[in-house]
C-alpha cells in the first residue's frame, strides 16, 4: 500500500522564471538606475515575472507573478530562480524573501540556500542533434528554502539579482542590478 499520501508533509517546489530582457527595458524604460546595493534593490513590477508549481499545488496563479497555492504546515518549499535563459546568458539568483504585509505564511525560519549535487544528471549530448541518448554530468541544483507554517495570504518582497554577459568576456556573468518584487502568496 502507497503511503505516501498520508504523510505529515511535502516537498513543494516553486520555479521562478523572469524574463531579464522585460526587467533590464523596464528599468531603461522607467529612468531607474541599476543598482549594485543588495539592500536597495530596484523595484520592477509583476510582468514578465513567472511562479510555477506542480499541478497538484496549484490553486490560482500558476505561470503567474501572484501564486495561490495547495499546501500544509510542516511542507517544505524550495524556490529555484531562472532566467527566461536557463541562466545560460543572463541569469537570476533569488536572494531574499520577506514579508510586508498580510500573514506570514513561512514559519519566520530564514530562507537558505540548498544545494543538490547529482552526479550523473542527465544533459543533452551536443554532439548528436536530437541530443539523444542522454549523456550523464555532475551538476549542481540550488534552491532557496523555507517551510510552511502558516496558511493566509501574504504579500512579499522577492529579492533577486539580475547578471548579464559581460560585453568583453562572453564566458563572465556580471551583476546588472538587484530587483525586488512584490508577489503574493497565498496557501490554502
Amino acid at each position: 500500500m502507497d503511503t505516501s499520501q498520508f504523510s505529515s508533509s511535502q516537498a513543494i517546489d516553486i520555479m521562478v522564471v523572469i524574463d531579464t530582457d522585460y526587467v533590464k527595458h523596464y528599468i531603461q524604460q522607467n529612468r531607474l538606475t541599476p543598482s549594485t546595493n543588495m539592500d536597495k534593490p530596484v523595484p520592477v513590477d509583476h510582468i514578465a515575472k513567472y511562479m510555477i508549481v506542480p499541478a497538484a499545488n496549484a490553486l490560482l496563479g500558476q505561470a503567474t507573478g501572484d501564486l495561490n497555492l495547495k499546501a500544509r504546515n510542516g511542507d517544505r518549499v524550495s524556490f529555484r530562480g531562472s532566467s527566461i535563459y536557463q541562466n545560460s546568458d543572463d541569469a537570476v539568483i533569488i536572494y531574499g524573501f520577506k514579508k510586508y504585509a498580510g500573514v506570514e505564511v513561512f514559519n519566520g525560519n530564514p530562507m537558505v540556500y540548498d544545494v543538490v549535487d547529482r552526479k550523473q544528471a542527465a544533459i543533452p549530448d551536443h554532439t548528436k542533434t536530437n541530443g539523444l541518448p542522454a549523456i550523464p554530468a555532475n551538476v549542481n541544483f540550488y534552491s532557496y528554502d523555507a517551510t510552511i507554517g502558516s496558511t493566509g495570504e501574504g504579500n512579499y518582497s522577492l529579492f533577486f539579482a539580475l547578471y548579464t554577459l559581460d560585453p568583453n568576456n562572453s564566458d563572465k556573468q556580471i551583476l546588472y542590478s538587484y530587483c525586488v518584487w512584490d508577489p503574493t502568496i497565498t496557501v490554502e
